[in-house]
């Protein structure tokens, strides 16, 4: 068996003389309609597919001439190529052959081989064929910021500012700037009101639900306008304003929700709002793709239900400074829905803002019964990002590639006479900026790319149709590069499923989690430090005893034990064997524990049970909806993905993201800065400053460690206990050996039903995709 760490390159060519196995008396020129998937085969036989072509249909000498770039991180023993029969109901077989890894770990294996059946009989039946494979070690541009093959390259001189949560008036404790003046962080939702007032000629918005009901300012003296007011009068005054929304298909009358949705994201009643109106509003559902009438009436059909559209942007154009009317474009990036519940700053408040700022705007999906007169909220953690720069243009670019393929309208913005689209922020501390996505050919048209076949391509394929697939590929090319530590904030965590110990599963999933693992393998086999900080939410936003999200937590709890048991299998062999897996991998969640003074006295008990409970231990987890990764202080991808398949398979849901750096300062520059911020945030006055110049240090991350178990342990505690400060550790227990296992005093999320590690048992009607 060999293990395989790198970029498998395969052409599909074209098939010979296949079965037809569609024969039928009543129509006679129905044939087989064959596809190809390409699997790798581990050593007991586990199947992962990395590659499937599109259906030629009614074809028994198909071509198809399709490339496939795979990023691979598996044991393989054979490589498997199996020609498929598409049927409604199950797929047959047509054939197989098999190659051994050895033929490509030295060069390319090429030319055409017998099928055999399943009978293990071979005949005339041929696949044509070529493969290729480059070890991660001699990927010529494995070390560069810049993620290789992608439709949008680096680009330079940008203003980049990152934010953390919607509004951020201040932080428990003062950072400096490296010429030791005060860090003020600044306020996502108050600078993108300014953005949106302050526009004359475009506001285009991208998102999965923008309500007009949400108020950017909550402030004393604040313009309390809502954001649809706020649009509605920018359009009066000539500004161009168009929204581009996910089409959530139950929000209308039919499915009983009216125009709100199941999913709440009001897309019905956005549009509606707006009739009338200057406001262009398009709402673009997620399309079906190739699939064949039936499926996309049952099952693809589902998927319309549940896959979305995902990313979140803000587009306008703003003053050049020093200039009487020239504009620039400044675009908003990041996780930050334009919605209800995302209002919130560092603090977190539980109950103080009941009475004011979260009034109106309550949420708690927890106990979803639960209302502002009662209370706890549920907080809510983002982070989001302002590029200015030649990066804009591509932000913008996306926006109007999704506006032309649903509306058919292209965009002339190059018409306005007073935007500099070529604007470049040329200073000391500017930022070179990468865009990446994840999407699909349903959602913009990719015939105006020109592939270079010479190089990876940057358009790939999935069964067929094109994907761009270059936000996934940014954070595998990223933590392969990754030389000290990462520092992740994701709203879920899960994927490498060939490797899980207790549900392997044949399509593999995304390889995030497997080559976070490998890194630290191999930074421990070279006792070199290292260590991965992940923060997730307790739970998935919901009820966490209800089956959907019991069976996400177990989910996630297979990710996680894959990932305990291959560190301390390393560790064991490494030239410190007593290391617990911990020093090098920490997962965290947050939440709030608050004083019942906190509680203003004009609110009222709860009758519900875990209401009443939450209400008198004055607790609430805070949900994490953060979408972010930071490489050794250096490099951050900020943008709208979770680490999920869904988020990061290219073909499900629309995501979008920047990757960047400061060249001139790197790990000296603002993304250090930044995460000290948030670091900052979750600690509070806790924070080690003494060490977190060091993350990749053991001192760092055992202090992190004792402080975050310290914050959980109060949290837990029926009590006036206040946690300390947010961040908690995960609360799972991890043995020395690597085994993940409840913790006996937290089996449960407190104040709920719901078990840490999850539960599939019940769960095994509901499809994967729903959950992964």
């Amino acid at each position: 068996m060999v293990f395989l760490h790198g970029i498998l390159d395969i052409n599909i060519q074209k098939a010979s003389n296949l079965r037809n196995a569609e024969y039928c008396l009543f129509n006679k020129n129905d044939k087989s309609d064959p596809y190809v998937s390409v699997s790798l085969i581990s050593g007991s036989g586990q199947k992962s597919d990395i590659a499937t072509t599109s259906v030629k249909n009614n074809d028994l000498n198909p071509e198809w001439n399709e490339r496939y770039v795979a990023d691979v991180c598996h044991e393989v023993s054979k490589i498997q190529f199996t020609v498929y029969d598409k049927d409604l109901l199950k797929s047959k077989t047509l054939g197989y052959c098999e190659l051994v890894p050895d033929k490509v770990m030295n060069g390319c294996a090429s030319g055409s081989f017998n099928l055999i059946d399943n009978k293990k009989k071979g005949g005339n039946s041929t696949l044509h064929l070529s493969i290729y494979f480059v070890d991660k070690s001699f990927i010529p541009t494995k070390d560069s910021f810049e993620v290789p093959s992608c439709l949008y390259p680096m680009r330079h001189y940008n203003n980049v500012v990152l934010y953390q949560d919607a509004h951020c008036p201040s932080l428990p404790i003062q950072l400096k700037h490296q010429d030791n003046s005060n860090y003020v962080p600044r306020s996502t939702w108050r600078d993108m009101h300014t953005a949106i007032t302050q526009a004359t000629s475009v506001i285009y918005i991208v998102g999965w639900s923008v309500s007009v009901d949400t108020q950017l300012l909550r402030n004393y003296g604040d313009d309390t306008r809502t954001l649809g007011e706020i649009l509605k009068q920018k359009s009066h005054e000539g500004v161009k304003v168009k929204l581009l929304l996910w089409d959530e298909l139950t929000s209308n009358s039919k499915f009983g929700f009216m125009n709100i949705g199941a999913m709440g994201t009001e897309d019905n009643k956005t549009k509606d709002f707006f009739d009338g109106t200057k406001v262009e509003v398009a709402l673009q559902p997620i399309d079906a793709g190739n699939s064949s009438d039936v499926e996309k009436f049952s099952g693809n059909a589902f998927k319309g239900f549940t896959n979305t559209h995902h990313q979140k942007t803000v587009i306008t154009d703003a003053r050049i400074h020093n200039t009487y009317n020239q504009c620039k474009l400044v675009a908003f990036i990041g996780g930050l829905d334009l919605t209800g519940g995302r209002y919130d700053t560092p603090e977190h408040p539980l109950f103080r803002t009941l009475e004011n700022e979260h009034k109106d705007d309550f949420r708690n999906r927890m106990l979803p019964s639960l209302t502002s007169s009662s209370g706890p909220r549920q907080p809510w953690h983002d982070i989001h990002s302002k590029v200015v720069g030649p990066a804009a243009r591509d932000i913008l670019n996306n926006f109007e590639e999704r506006w032309l393929k649903f509306a058919k309208q292209p965009i002339a913005i190059h018409t306005e006479k007073n935007l500099n689209l070529d604007y470049i922020y040329q200073d000391w501390d500017s930022w070179s900026v990468q865009m990446f996505r994840s999407i699909n050919e349903h959602s913009v048209d990719f015939d105006k790319y020109q592939t270079n076949t010479q190089n990876l391509p940057s358009i790939q394929l999935k069964r067929g149709s094109k994907v761009d697939n270059s936000l996934y590929r940014a954070y595998i090319h990223h933590i392969r590069r990754a030389k000290n530590f990462i520092y992740i904030e994701n709203q879920y965590f899960l994927g490498s499923r060939h490797m899980w110990a207790d549900s392997k599963d044949e399509k593999g999933g995304n390889l995030i989690p497997l080559e976070i693992s490998i890194k630290i393998e191999e930074k421990i086999m070279r006792n070199e430090a290292f260590v991965v900080y992940i923060v997730i939410p307790m739970f998935p936003e919901g009820e966490p005893a209800s089956a959907p999200m019991q069976e996400l937590l177990y989910k996630q709890n297979q990710t996680i034990k894959m990932m305990y048991s291959r560190i301390s299998k390393a560790i064991k062999s490494s030239s410190r064997p007593s290391a617990h897996p911990q020093e090098y991998l920490l997962f965290f969640c947050l939440g709030s524990k608050e004083h019942s003074t906190a509680k203003p006295p004009s609110l009222v008990v709860p009758t519900q049970k875990d209401n009443a409970n939450a209400f008198n231990n004055c607790r609430n987890m805070i949900y994490v909806h953060s979408k972010m990764a930071i490489f050794d202080d250096e490099y951050i991808i900020v943008g709208s993905a979770n680490i999920n398949d869904r988020s990061m398979t290219g073909n499900r849901d629309t995501e979008i993201a920047i990757g960047s750096y400061q060249p001139n300062m790197l790990a000296n520059g603002g993304i250090s800065l930044f995460r000290k911020a948030l670091w900052a945030e979750h600690l509070g006055s806790k924070t080690p400053t003494g060490l977190w110049d060091f993350p990749s240090s053991l001192q760092c991350s055992s202090k992190i460690h004792q402080l975050a178990e310290e914050s959980l342990q109060a949290y837990i505690k029926v009590g006036e206990h206040v946690t300390p400060h947010h961040l908690m550790i995960y609360p799972l227990n991890v043995s020395y050996e690597g085994k993940v296992t409840p913790r006996p005093d937290c089996e449960c999320f407190p104040d709920t039903s719901g078990k840490v590690v999850g539960n599939i048992s019940c769960m095994s009607i509901l499809p994967k995709f729903l959950t992964e």
